[in-house]
């Protein structure tokens, strides 16, 4: 009969800055709070190799970076780990629980919960649920992300204020305020698209006004003046935007507005027609976001070939 090696380790909870020398300068991260403690039991054998199973469990944590502030970190992670896979959420879900993090604005009530195994199969997917944010005064949530991923993850906007998303962009061009709300259809595992097919629209009324020195060039410059006269202040009655964001960031919106300009006095309907084309990587980057987000969904949005089922080919997502 075989032998088998079995053992149990923890680490006592303790504080999580005493992790600070082991985290590399160039991330210039900082942790300033928090508690972790873990415990893992273990077992090896020549027939069956290594296995483990246990949980870890960080409270309270702080995390300080040049351009975000994590704030109220609680994380929870049961996993085992036998012949090459991860089985995470053995006995519940990974939970993440984060409390506020500061950035161009702030994001609150953060909470997201994982289960599954890494790498994923078709027999036994890995499922991100119950995702959840407070941002910009409304909350944008997803119910599940399956991976592998065959439909797309519904990212759901709620009431969410183009004030305060227009403040934390800071255009000097234009001002808008008003709610908005909308469905995001979001893929990891596509080909091409981030998103495809999203669209908002306003759940209250809503105002644009043109900042007057850029509406005073564009009148001198343009010869539709009248048309742009008619935006320098303009209430929405009904809005549409149909968005796309692809792989390399390119953000593309087609909107339609309805409403009325009231200017100098004067009120006179207005339907306007809207097409914008950005780059979100590098808006992101203007904005101080830094590069965390962008090279994440770079490396991420669309998945290599060997994360498909050993000796199965994978299809390719229309």
């Amino acid at each position: 009969m075989g032998e088998r090696l079995r053992g149990q380790a923890w680490w006592p909870k303790q504080s999580l800055t005493v992790f600070q020398p082991l985290v590399p300068p160039d991330w210039k991260m900082t942790l300033r709070e928090g508690d972790l403690y873990a415990q893992v039991a273990f077992s090896a054998a020549a027939d069956q190799g290594f296995e483990a199973g246990g949980h870890g469990v960080v409270k309270s944590g702080s995390v300080w970076m040049p351009d975000n502030k994590i704030n109220g970190v609680d994380f929870v992670l049961p996993f085992r780990f036998s012949q090459g896979t991860w089985s995470l959420g053995t006995h519940g879900p990974v939970t993440l629980r984060i409390g506020e993090v500061i950035n161009q604005f702030t994001a609150r009530n953060i909470t997201a919960d994982l289960q599954g195994d890494y790498p994923w199969s078709e027999a036994n997917p890995l499922l991100l649920t119950d995702v959840s944010v407070d941002l910009l005064g409304g909350k944008v949530t997803m119910q599940q992300l399956r991976m592998p991923q065959h439909d797309a993850a519904l990212l759901r906007v709620n009431n969410i204020s183009s004030s305060e998303l227009i403040s934390a962009i800071n255009p000097k061009q234009f001002a808008m305020s008003g709610p908005f709300s909308g469905a995001l259809p979001f893929w990891l595992d596509n080909n091409k698209w981030i998103i495809k097919d999203g669209w908002l629209t306003n759940s209250g009324p809503m105002t644009l006004r043109l900042d007057k020195d850029t509406a005073d060039a564009l009148v001198e410059d343009n010869s539709a003046a009248g048309a742009i006269n008619l935006l320098r202040y303009m209430e929405i009655s009904q809005s549409w935007t149909k968005l796309n964001l692809d792989n390399l960031g390119e953000l593309t919106l087609a909107s339609t507005l309805r409403g009325a300009s009231r200017v100098e006095g004067q009120t006179q309907a207005v339907n306007l027609n809207y097409t914008h084309q950005e780059n979100l990587f590098t808006l992101w980057r203007s904005l101080r976001f830094g590069d965390n987000l962008q090279t994440w969904l770079e490396q991420h949005a669309a998945l290599p070939d060997n994360r498909c089922p050993t000796g199965k080919e994978c299809k390719e997502q229309p």
